[in-house]
């Protein structure tokens, strides 16, 4: 079967498309959103969730602790020394406090908090701006006081530069660890040193954090066993404060700052991976939607189940993806890979149809586009049975050759100027075309004034009833052919124009169909005794007697009249020898079609 594409071609266009999908999205800022976006939707709305963690909690400062505070900026240093001398006696594992301490206010409260934190117990780990902070120098030299000798983290969030939402964490940063890898180090936890995707864990239905929270002013009032042996975070929870956008925020207010450190510090803690199946992977599955879409797409069913092949792969491809992360599988987007699956769909039709227009474009052009609209449908829908490589593949055939020419066309090429003459010789070949295509016959060439046409080929017949039904259309069609002459040779008389007589030669029988020339310039050409006999009968027409009135003179061959002798008026001529045939041919001349009830009809009218 001949394919339209080489498994090369296919290979190389499916790389094609995967690799401008994979590079589109790095270039185009929209896609890169839209491709994080629907992961975001994703891990919001279908990933399981998270039970509340046992080992972290929070301790927000709400609008109404800030309320009740004389001042609300800087923090409340008494505030925060009280806080972490009362969490230090309830015996939690450790302290984060997700506050900068980035200038002085009351004195006494800063040494205050100072000693709190530098008190044995727990560890407290404070927070330290990196350089991406706005600070004043005032400020980053203060900081850097008051933290000497503290343990401390940066708490610089790593905000997607397209979309500024919060998805990846860097434990290190200009040589200083995060804020949760602070925490998890000062409990013996050990934290990467590269950047990572934060591994987000979503509420249940009823909503609220996975991590407990509970307000400052509560904290005094809390049974002991609720924050014992857990690792407490202090910050800000009031709605305009430190927020953040992140993929569970999706459709949603943004996430407090302290909660992210604190889903963070989980992670570390129990050694999660990233929730995504990594770039290889990610690419793979670009790949491999682009490759399969390739071929379906190469094996050229028809366009509605293409199309409906395509809406359903799509939809498979997304079903897929919700349906692994439901399941508790891995994250990822599935937008790259049915733009890659639609795309090479889309690549590969487009490259198909554009081949095969150009494909029936040549193989039209083959023969020369002179058969009817039937046989050009046929000779396409069956073409991979006789085309290799583009081009008609040699084969034998059992067919019928017509070969017809116009009597005392060189003394009427002398009497007419070239514009008369050429006008005059194209339309007869025109009306001659016409009456021989309708009759399923093919054009193959013109030779000046000659014709060459032939009827079963170029795909060869399965059977004597197939060949013995092109006979009949050869000799019907030349028949029709002298009908036609009469009409035309009415309208040249009335342009003053010489009539036209022809003289037509057929036969039947086995030969050799194939192509021949350049790849710029194929024909299609039929080799064989059977070609020359019809030129030599055409030729021995010249000896005929026409019927009266009859502008056409038809001969054939015994291996034609046996097969049509049944449906038409003939005589014979008898056995003549022809040039360069080693035996005799039986000849007849038709006078037309037989009719059953009174015997003939005239052939002008017969058709």
């Amino acid at each position: 079967m001949e394919r339209l594409l080489s498994i090369k071609e296919a290979l190389a266009l499916a790389a094609l498309v995967a690799a401008a999908i994979l590079l589109a999205v790095r270039v185009l800022p929209p896609l890169a959103i839209a491709d994080h976006l629907v992961e975001d939707v994703a891990m919001a709305r279908l990933a399981p969730p998270c039970r509340q963690d046992p080992g972290i909690a929070i301790i927000g400062i709400t609008e109404d602790s800030l309320a009740a505070l004389p001042y609300r900026a800087p923090l409340d240093r008494g505030l925060l020394a009280r806080l972490v001398t009362l969490l230090k006696a309830r015996n939690v594992r450790a302290i984060g406090l997700d506050v900068l301490i980035d200038q002085p206010t009351e004195a006494a409260k800063d040494e205050a908090l100072h000693a709190a934190v530098a008190a044995a117990g727990p560890p407290v780990v404070l927070l330290s701006a990196g350089a991406e902070t706005p600070l004043t120098g005032q400020q980053r030299k203060f900081q850097q006081t008051f933290l000497s000798g503290l343990p401390s983290g940066h708490g610089n969030l790593a905000k997607d530069r397209l979309d500024g939402v919060v998805r990846r964490h860097f434990p290190q940063l200009e040589g200083r660890p995060s804020l949760p890898a602070a925490i998890a180090a000062a409990v013996g936890a050990p934290a990467p040193t590269t950047d990572f995707g934060i591994a987000w864990c979503r509420p249940g239905k009823t909503g609220g954090s996975v991590i407990p929270v509970y307000p400052v002013e509560t904290v005094a009032l809390l049974p002991a066993a609720w924050l014992a042996g857990k690792i407490v975070l202090v910050g800000l929870t009031v709605p305009d404060t430190d927020r953040h956008r992140t993929p569970l925020t999706v459709g949603a207010p943004p996430m407090a700052g302290v909660e992210i450190q604190a889903q963070t510090l989980v992670q570390l803690l129990e050694g999660r991976p990233a929730p995504g199946i990594g770039p290889a992977a990610a690419a793979a599955a670009v790949v491999a939607a682009s490759a399969s879409g390739t071929a379906l797409a190469a094996a050229a069913l028809p366009s509605l189940a293409v199309a409906a092949a395509a809406l359903l792969g799509a939809a498979l491809i997304w079903l897929a993806a919700a349906g692994m992360l439901i399941l508790g599988g891995p994250l990822w987007s599935p937008l790259l890979p049915s733009l890659a699956w639609l795309g090479a769909l889309g690549a590969t039709s487009l490259l198909t149809a554009v081949r095969e227009r150009s494909s029936r474009a040549a193989l039209m052009q083959l023969f020369a586009a002179h058969l009817s609209k039937p046989v050009a449908e046929e000779i396409w829908r069956l073409r991979r049975t006789f085309l290799r490589g583009g081009r008609p593949k040699p084969q034998r055939l059992v067919a019928t050759v017509m070969f017809s020419d116009v009597e005392g066309f060189t003394p009427v090429s002398e009497r007419l100027s070239p514009e008369r003459l050429m006008g005059w010789l194209e339309t007869y070949l025109e009306a001659m075309t016409e009456v021989i295509t309708g009759h399923d016959g093919i054009v193959l060439r013109f030779i000046g004034d000659g014709i060459l046409a032939a009827f079963g080929v170029p795909l060869p017949r399965l059977d004597a009833a197939a060949v013995d039904a092109d006979a009949v259309q050869a000799v019907r069609a030349a028949l029709a052919m002298e009908g036609a002459l009469h009409r035309l040779n009415g309208l040249l008389a009335e342009q003053a124009l010489p009539e036209i007589c022809i003289r037509v030669g057929i036969v039947t029988g086995p030969m050799i169909g194939g192509s021949v020339g350049a790849a710029r310039h194929l024909e299609y050409t039929l080799l064989g005794d059977v070609v020359n006999t019809a030129a030599r009968l055409e030729g021995l027409a010249r000896t005929a007697t026409a019927a009266p009135g009859s502008p056409c003179r038809i001969l054939v061959a015994q291996s034609t009249w046996q097969r049509v002798a049944h449906l038409v008026e003939a005589r014979p001529i008898g056995e003549v020898e022809l040039k360069g045939k080693a035996e005799r041919v039986m000849v007849y001349q038709i006078l037309g079609l037989a009719d059953p009830l009174s015997g003939r009809r005239d052939a002008a009218t017969a058709l």
